[in-house]
């Protein structure tokens, strides 16, 4: 019997916002972070100012999706570790 746990092939980051002021900049940031490798997922609450990014486990850390949307002027603060 193996009593290893497997790990989700997939794991979430959540953000808290900034730049994000309409739809037309949470689907911006849903294109810009969609296009990335391993990334499977994009919500963004535009009056909650937060963002989830669900992604495939080991693909990209919280810091690369963070820098992909720095060119933009939007910002994403890591709301968990």
């Amino acid at each position: 019997m193996n009593t290893q746990a497997t790990l989700p092939a997939t794991e979430r980051f959540r953000f808290t916002t900034t730049g994000i002021t309409c739809g037309g900049c949470a689907n911006s940031v849903r294109t810009i972070l969609g296009r990335l490798p391993g990334v499977l997922h994009v919500q963004v609450d535009v009056a909650g100012h937060s963002a989830e990014v669900e992604v495939e486990r080991g693909s990209i850390t919280r810091e690369e999706l963070a820098a992909a949307l720095k060119p933009s002027g939007y910002a994403l603060i890591p709301a968990n570790a």
